[in-house]
């Protein structure tokens, strides 16, 4: 355990929500089930598509058509959920016209991880509560279905509910609660109301470019099946991979008071969210890649869109505030000194 830092266990206590709060979810009978029903379609879809995708190249091969749709889909999937669900709508790192605001949600919306206001609450419900038996998938606790406190979790056990078993056992995160400004928004409203024609969108635009590209319906396939579910498939588990390897594995440098931490191998293709340490510190910067060599692919389309000037007031800690969040060195024992 990290100097300074309390054990996750310990933290589940102070999570335990006051007398007369607002509850962090939505507990209700019959929308469990529905909510059931969706997560095991998010996770389930994608991974059978994926499955499809490499039984046909078993025979037909892996074509230049299937790498390019399958390569310009994750890219474009990620900027847009890194840009814009996560960076733009759940923590207001920069500001941006109004139509991008809305383009920027419905490209996010097409990487299959649920309605916008949906994804921005159970975010930012996770930098609230992050690690403790409130936090959406901790991969140390997470909460009693009796409601009893927390139930800490084993390594295996808390990676498998941090990646996907959350989605399976969690409520509903309480909108009203931690996206009230997403729900004030009346375009951003409809983006969410539409999310199944948005996601079937994202699926038949690629198989439609695979068609005009080969001329024939295997092109079409390859669209659907590359550029769609397994783009779909990458891109999910990327995002879920952050949330549950970020917070077990990788090197600390502030002080958060969690178990974030900074994981190249998730912070790469994630385009930046994986430096969960840095993030944690400072939530509203635009830049996650706080040293040099911390490459930040969300970062540099970032400073493009400034450029262009479709980006302007992007956050970024000063040097001050860099000095005050820095994990202090362990001190050595007071007797260690003596001769």
């Amino acid at each position: 355990m990290r100097e300074g830092l309390e054990k996750p266990e310990t933290r589940t206590r102070s999570a335990l929500p006051r007398p007369g709060a607002p509850s962090v979810t939505v507990r209700h009978d019959e929308l469990r089930p529905k909510q059931q029903k969706i997560a095991l379609l998010t996770i389930l879809g994608p991974t059978l598509g994926v499955a499809a995708a490499v039984a046909l190249a078993c025979v037909r091969g892996f074509s230049a058509l299937d790498f390019w749709m399958l390569l310009v889909g994750i890219v474009v999937g990620q900027l847009f959920l890194e840009v814009g669900f996560h960076r733009l709508l759940a923590h207001r790192a920069f500001e941006t016209h109004r139509w991008m605001r809305i383009v920027l949600a419905i490209g996010g919306s097409m990487t299959g991880q649920g309605r916008v206001t949906h994804w921005v609450a159970n975010h930012r419900r996770h930098h609230v509560h992050s690690d403790t038996e409130s936090d959406p998938h901790s991969p140390y606790v997470r909460a009693r279905r009796d409601g009893q406190g927390a139930e800490p979790l084993g390594l295996v056990r808390g990676l498998v509910h941090a990646q996907w078993g959350h989605m399976l056992s969690d409520d509903v995160p309480n909108c009203t609660l931690f996206a009230k400004d997403m729900n004030v928004d009346p375009a951003l409203r409809k983006v969410n109301e539409h999310y199944a024609l948005i996601l079937w969108v994202g699926l038949l635009l690629p198989a439609l470019i695979g068609w005009a590209l080969a001329g024939d319906g295997w092109g079409a396939l390859s669209g659907f099946l590359w550029g769609g579910l397994a783009r779909m498939f990458v891109v999910q588990n990327v995002t879920w991979a952050v949330a549950s390897a970020s917070h077990r594995f990788g090197y600390t440098r502030f002080a958060t008071g969690d178990e974030s931490r900074n994981l190249i191998w998730t912070a790469l293709p994630s385009f930046g969210s994986g430096y969960q340490n840095n993030h944690h510190a400072f939530p509203h910067s635009a830049f996650l890649g706080l040293r040099w060599w911390e490459l930040d692919v969300g970062a540099m389309a970032l400073r493009v869109l400034s450029w262009l000037g479709l980006a302007w007031n992007l956050n970024s800690p000063d040097e001050r505030q860099l000095r005050e969040k820095l994990l202090a060195p362990a001190r050595a024992p007071a007797d260690s000194a003596k001769p």
